[in-house]
């Protein structure tokens, strides 16, 4: 069961959207019914909902300038408006779909359908990416930290699930509310999800936050570079910033490894 909640400054059409999710999609539980932004933002961080169904067009703040204010979601986002050209921006947000008003039934359904399976893969995921966590974790403890960049790490890629080795990973960068791997074949692949995922379960494995926008294999670490702050140069030749109250940690991790 989902649970929604839907935010539209418009009463009447509020309960019109209310009243569809009802009668075509009996997987889904509204549990909040919001007539602002305002409202809408309060109810979703107390409630923390599987599905918002959101108006784009509403007066003081826009529903993209609502979702803004929350850059790590993880509910499905469902856009619903009489206005096209807001599409591409919508998207951008992560949106799952975008429904013109009035809603076509077989629009909502196949857009909430679509929810469904996100939901059911991420919690698969989750829980396959803790059990890797905790073997690597284990393997780290138990043995020679190095031996950990021969296991892999779960991507998920719109339908798909990548497995990818460790050792094939030089460094993850900051992009928003998403992050880019960077593999040593010199291809990289965009994640819609945030960095701080990945920090916990790559720690043991060779992994640091060395800056807020990027994660790094010190494995590929060919040089650290004094000059300017302190930087990593990669075995690529790509040069990477450390925040400066991350130096002394960053060298006693090269240093151990």
């Amino acid at each position: 069961m989902l649970r929604a909640i839907i935010i539209d400054d418009q009463v009447e059409s509020l309960h019109a959207v209310a009243a569809q999710v009802k009668e075509n999609c009996p997987n889904v539980e509204v549990v909040a019914q919001c007539d602002g932004a305002l409202e809408g933002l309060k109810a979703i961080r107390t409630l923390n909902p599987d599905l918002v169904l959101l108006d784009i067009e509403m007066p003081g703040m826009t529903g993209l300038e609502m979702i803004e204010q929350i850059p790590d979601f993880r509910f499905g986002l469902i856009f619903i408006t009489a206005y096209n050209e807001f599409a591409v921006r919508a998207f951008k947000l992560s949106a799952m779909d975008y429904l013109l008003k009035p809603i076509e039934p077989e629009e909502l359904i196949r857009a909430v359908g679509k929810v469904e399976q996100k939901n059911a893969r991420d919690k698969t995921l989750e829980q396959f990416q803790m059990m890797v966590s905790l073997l690597n974790s284990n393997r780290g403890r138990n043995g020679n930290g190095r031996d950990n960049q021969r296991y892999k790490i779960t991507l998920p890629i719109e339908e798909k699930i990548m497995f990818v080795p460790m050792e094939q990973i030089l460094w993850i960068e900051a992009a928003q509310n998403y992050c880019i791997f960077h593999f040593a074949d010199g291809t990289n692949q965009l994640i819609s999800r945030n960095i701080g995922t990945y920090d916990n379960s790559l720690e043991p494995n060779g992994f640091m936050r060395v800056h807020r926008s990027h994660i790094v294999n010190l494995y590929h670490v060919k040089e650290y570079l004094r000059q300017d702050g302190g930087s990593l140069k990669l075995v690529n030749g790509k040069l990477l910033e450390i925040s400066r109250n991350k130096r002394d940690a960053v060298l006693d991790r090269l240093k151990d490894l």
